[in-house]
């Protein structure tokens, strides 16, 4: 089983030298690669897949899995993790300043967000003098909640941000009353139907073929190690496929129960939402010129980049996932 152990950014930055030293070479002759991720869940389900069925290992690839929280492109672009994900704008903006990141998997290609708020909010329009909590001043779900708010006749301005990286500590801050609304990916948008609050809206009507997260490597650890990355994307891929096969069903419940620590209920809602409804995770990996389009505008909003933007393949390099089996 991948264990996800939490990492400091003050604590990485002090061992990332030594962390890349370990991570050249695992138990017979593997080659260990350290991932990071903002929390253990359902975005990461592919990966849990490719661990249980063997497909790292058959890779000659082990990975040791890190929960870093909101620091993850920082700790990727320090090399105190050689791969992280999280949404696609944070690592945008690192390479953007110049840090040696790239994304190389487009994994949840829609956003799989619903509003929940307190029971007296029942439409978007409702949300305006509200506090809402989301990922962060520059994060992903702020793009996603000023297409939701614009389809009620709001702008951002007519609502007030609370921010919290992870979906779980937005969640625990509606539950308690402490906001008025949050943007909930699963399983915390399941926990919040059970408590009765009201579901405004999902993210995916209102925003179509955006990315939510992506893969990205430290691209001089990569440069060394292009074999590894290269069996990652592949083994990630493969159990993408694997996911989307009605008949794995069970087995995918049983593997997300064991590492996101979930319980099945939660689990078969994940399955059904994620993979039957959403088909949320990119068969290809790969993020195409149209695709580019849509971010470059969300990246615009937040003030990542400006115009003339950069081409794609200065955040992107579209040859690990080309690689891999379709």
């Amino acid at each position: 089983m991948i264990e996800a152990s939490h990492l400091g950014f003050a604590r990485s930055v002090a061992l990332g030298a030594a962390l890349t030293l370990c991570a050249a070479t695992g138990a017979l002759g593997q080659t260990k690669i350290i991932a990071g991720m903002v929390a253990p869940g359902p975005p990461q389900w592919p990966m849990y897949v490719a661990e249980e069925l063997g497909y790292h290992k058959e890779s000659n690839i082990a990975i040791d899995a890190l929960s870093t929280g909101a620091t993850t492109a920082q700790q990727v672009a320090v090399g105190a993790v050689n791969i992280a994900h999280s949404g696609f704008p944070d690592f945008v903006r690192a390479a953007d300043q110049g840090a040696a990141v790239k994304i190389i998997i487009n994994t949840l290609a829609e956003p799989p967000y619903t509003i929940y708020a307190k029971p007296n909010i029942k439409t978007i329009a409702d949300l305006k003098g509200k506090t809402i909590s989301i990922g962060g001043v520059k994060d992903v779900t702020l793009i996603y909640m000023k297409g939701f708010l614009a389809a009620g006749g709001l702008k951002t301005s007519d609502v007030d941000f609370l921010y919290a990286k992870a979906a779980g500590d937005r969640f625990a801050a509606l539950a308690a009353g402490g906001v008025d609304a949050a943007i909930l990916n699963p399983p915390t948008s399941f926990r919040a139907a059970s408590l009765g609050l009201s579901a405004v809206g999902e993210i995916s009507d209102h925003v179509k073929d955006f990315p939510f997260t992506v893969w990205a490597v430290n691209t001089v650890w990569a440069e060394k190690n292009r074999a590894a990355v290269t069996a990652f994307v592949k083994s990630y891929q493969r159990s993408v496929a694997w996911l989307y096969d009605p008949a794995n069903e069970e087995q995918a419940v049983s593997i997300l129960m064991k590492h996101a620590r979930i319980d099945r209920n939660d689990g078969k809602s994940s399955y059904d939402y994620l993979i039957t409804k959403l088909h949320a995770f990119s068969r290809t990996g790969e993020i195409s010129a149209q695709t580019y389009e849509k971010m470059k505008q969300g990246l615009i909003e937040l003030g990542d980049i400006k115009e003339p933007t950069p081409p794609l393949s200065k955040f992107y390099d579209a040859s690990f996932a080309a690689a891999s089996p379709k």
